[in-house]
């Protein structure tokens, strides 16, 4: 990695755009493989804190909110996957660019597997790692899961195989892709960052646009964007189409059946529920068959694997009510899945950010369920309860809230015994929240301090 840096950087101006996570992991390893270089930083945060090696290294500052006229003064540039430039740089600076995604990807692409998607990009890429280091195989784990690459480079070595979960931003920039590439699904999403849908959708196939050959791109043959845009584009590796189905997997057993592998494989003690995991499950079962692994390995780590945080996780039952944090849920497709899933809802909350995706769906699915609860908070929630308003459902409550602790009363009053309480917002949390994960966090809270009012005093302490 050293030479290729060299090659980008010599006799160059070095700027650093966007002094987040991956920003500060690339000034890192520049400085410790080139302690005499000089950088450039910008960023949009006016009063960014710099460590004082940091200070030591940087030549220019160029924060606030004309922090973009650094692209002018810059012969490279480290872009942070955040930073949104739009369509309006012209070509010049656009030759500029470099990420970290970009030249990991140029310099690994032959032992990376690179999985992205709208949904399920980091069980997926969690899950391939942790079979495969069950199976005793030499793996890293790197990117959007929230390590940037450039931090495990002294864990890589030629035997490894490297698993990178990518975003749609992470893409964006690229000219390499992955040897195998994973495409779970394309949804709407991120529309607040790309100008449009088609933009959005052709930064997730860069993960497979430079592929050759001897390359393998395995996507969900049921989604209709990812088809359309296997159509649209010249594709040049060999591609592997999933789709959920009897021939797969057999519901009696419990089983699926993986081309080129012999054996099924028994998921039936996954911890991993719902359609949607089945699909990863099985998407999974395929990268790892392409990775040398043969079903016993698969069916043997499966078991071990326990689903992440904020994803249909159960926090167990409190006041009689059982609690699901399903915060990672942006999207509506995601909530009709976690419903799908979950039989006994009774109360859900929903909102958040409104990106202005479209809640026909959802909306229809709510008012012809069972759940009887509505919860809705911020920009999307006010647009989901007006479009839920005119479904006329009289046997509903319909509730806003401006934060989540006011949802504590709500629940407790009106959620059945023996029933679930279900966090699954279908919009993004940044309205009141850093990110998805402080979202689920405030529910724990919230349901925290309903298991205080309810717990029994002890019998020796009343």
């Amino acid at each position: 990695m050293k030479e290729l840096l060299r090659r980008y950087i010599k006799d160059k101006k070095v700027l650093i755009l966007g002094f987040g996570r991956e920003g500060r992991s690339t000034i890192r390893l520049l400085q410790y493989f080139f302690p005499s270089l000089k950088m450039a930083i910008a960023d949009r945060n006016p009063g960014l804190p710099l460590t004082e090696v940091e200070n030591e290294k940087v030549s220019e500052l160029f924060l606030g909110k004309d922090y973009l006229n650094a692209l002018g003064w810059a012969d490279i540039v480290f872009k942070s996957p955040g930073i949104n430039l739009g369509k309006s740089i012209d070509s010049s600076i656009k030759q500029k660019i470099v990420s970290q995604t970009s030249l990991f990807l140029e310099k690994y692409s032959t032992q990376t597997i690179g999985i992205t998607g709208t949904k399920g990009k980091s069980t997926t890429a969690s899950l391939t790692y942790h079979i495969l280091k069950e199976a005793g195989k030499e793996v890293v784990l790197v990117g959007n899961i929230g390590i940037p690459p450039f931090d495990l480079l002294q864990n890589i070595s030629r035997k490894s195989t490297i698993i990178f979960e990518i975003s749609a931003h992470q893409l964006e920039y690229i000219n390499h892709s992955p040897h195998i590439a994973v495409l779970l699904n394309i949804f709407q999403e991120h529309l607040d960052y790309f100008s449009s849908m088609d933009d959005y959708s052709s930064a997730k196939f860069n993960i497979a646009k430079y592929q050759q050959t001897n390359d393998f791109l395995i996507f969900d043959n049921s989604n209709l964007i990812i088809k359309k845009l296997l159509s649209d584009y010249k594709y040049n590796g060999q591609k592997i189409a999933i789709q959920l189905s009897d021939k797969i997997y057999d519901a009696q057993n419990q089983t699926i059946h993986i081309a080129g592998l012999q054996e099924p494989i028994c998921v039936k003690n996954s911890m991993l529920h719902g359609r949607h995991n089945l699909k990863n499950i099985i998407i999974t079962a395929s990268i790892l068959s392409k990775a040398g692994l043969q079903a016993k390995d698969i069916e043997r780590g499966l078991p071990t694997f326990k689903p992440l945080e904020h994803r249909l996780e159960d926090l167990g039952v409190v006041a009689d009510i059982r609690f699901i944090n399903d915060s990672i849920s942006t999207i509506p497709e995601s909530t009709i899945e976690a419903i799908h899933t979950l039989l006994d809802v009774d109360t859900i909350i929903l909102g958040g950010h409104d990106r202005g995706v479209n809640y026909n769906k959802l909306v229809n699915l709510l008012a012809d369920s069972a759940i009887r609860n509505l919860i809705f908070m911020g920009g999307a929630g006010e647009r989901m309860m007006r479009l839920f308003a005119k479904k006329n459902r009289p046997t509903k409550n319909l509730f806003f809230v401006n934060r989540m602790s006011e949802t504590e009363k709500i629940i407790v009053d009106y959620t059945q015994k023996d029933k679930i309480c279900l966090l699954s917002p279908a919009a993004a949390s940044y309205d009141q929240f850093n990110n998805f994960e402080e979202r689920g966090r405030a529910f724990k809270a919230m349901i925290n301090s309903i298991k205080e009012k309810h717990e029994l005093p002890d019998k020796d302490n009343p």
